[in-house]
């Protein structure tokens, strides 16, 4: 009797758990206060029925509600996705077709999505490109979406320990990537040493560690992961994570993006801090360019010993990190009323996400086999 007269009311019985207080309260006056169709909000008794002329017809339950709340967030995701694959694709191609009709020594391999020749002129085009890449949608998303600055961009000056896992976290991933793009590297360095143009490259490594990381976090971490969170945080990462796989790239950085995005993803839910996710990216970058001018530039270092340095010192960041944090590591919003299959295939089945899903799965399977 006491499970029938269970009230569910889902933004309540969510667990806002960040260490992050201020952001707790944001997302949840968020959800509360915006009536868009994309937010999940569901009040009531689960097992309540109404009497229309004497036949018992079912009211709105959770799941349809939560189904239908899904679908709409995804069409707007979905929507951002596109406009990031239009920016690279087309709008990358044509920033290099009019840099070539203007008589810039130039060119771009469309399956590799390699530019190559002058090097200011690829650092141009690679800067403009990841701004309408990351930009354009991440300022689309969050306007249409109306998602607050303190959801989006959340601070916490606090949280050292999730400030020493996400570099922890970086050493990991800059490991691995170190390991799987092994031939990327070789060629990386020689397209950068043997220009004598230092210049460009020292601007395009600043630029790609600190203006790219932050707008591909705030696509990703600052916009596609709250809107996602309401249905629980494991899917919300694991799904913000997949997008970034998914996204144009070669195959060893879709694997580095795809650990980005869970460790990413996890510090934002747990911190609270949009920093340490940008943090993580950008110390990931910086040490892929070390690892170039260490290993296939100035011959110091081993590939292996480099790699393996970096995994090392990046485990113990993680096991002081477990250490400190034993008992609050695991997400509390781990289920909703719809269990991860349905809700992964209701997003897959989107208008808008379906059709990017389609061209950037053909896109990885010509780049992995061609």
């Amino acid at each position: 009797m006491a499970e029938q007269n269970a009230k569910l009311d889902v933004v309540a019985d969510f667990s806002y758990q960040s260490e992050n207080k201020a952001y707790n309260r944001a997302y949840r006056q968020w959800r509360r206060t915006n009536k868009a169709p994309y937010m999940y909000r569901y009040s009531g008794n689960p097992n309540e029925i109404t009497y229309v002329d004497g036949n018992a017809v079912s009211m709105p339950d959770a799941p349809r509600i939560e189904q239908k709340a899904l679908t709409h967030c995804a069409a707007r995701i979905g929507l951002a996705l596109l406009l990031c694959l239009f920016m690279e694709l087309v709008c990358g191609t044509g920033i290099v077709g009019i840099m070539r009709l203007l008589g810039v020594q130039i060119r771009l391999d469309f399956l590799s999505l390699s530019v190559s020749g002058s090097q200011w002129a690829v650092v141009i085009a690679r800067a403009l490109t990841n701004l309408l890449k990351y930009g354009v949608p991440a300022a689309v998303l969050l306007r249409i979406c109306r998602i607050p600055r303190r959801v989006s961009v959340p601070f916490c000056i606090g949280g050292l320990p999730e400030l020493i896992v996400s570099a922890g976290a970086a050493m990991c991933i800059a490991g691995i990537y170190s390991l799987t793009a092994q031939d990327a590297g070789v060629l990386t360095a020689q397209e950068i040493f043997d220009d004598n143009n230092r210049q460009a490259v020292l601007s395009y490594g600043l630029f790609d560690a600190l203006i790219v990381s932050l707008l591909a976090e705030l696509l990703l971490r600052g916009a596609i992961l709250p809107l996602l969170r309401q249905f629980g945080d494991n899917f919300a990462i694991a799904m913000t994570a997949l997008a970034a796989f998914l996204m144009p790239n070669t195959l060893p950085d879709r694997i580095t993006e795809l650990l980005i995005g869970l460790c990413a993803g996890y510090l934002l839910v747990r911190s609270g801090s949009f920093a340490k996710c940008v943090l993580l990216r950008c110390v990931c970058t910086v040490l892929s360019y070390a690892r170039i001018i260490l290993i296939y530039a100035n011959r110091t270092v081993p590939l292996w010993q480099y790699a393996m340095l970096l995994l090392t010192c990046g485990a113990l960041l993680a096991a002081f990190y477990v250490h400190l944090r034993k008992d609050r590591l695991r997400l509390g919003n781990r289920d909703t009323q719809l269990g991860e299959g349905r809700k992964f295939f209701i997003i897959t089945q989107t208008v808008t996400v379906l059709p990017w899903a389609g061209v950037s799965v053909l896109l990885m399977l010509f780049q992995m086999f061609f």
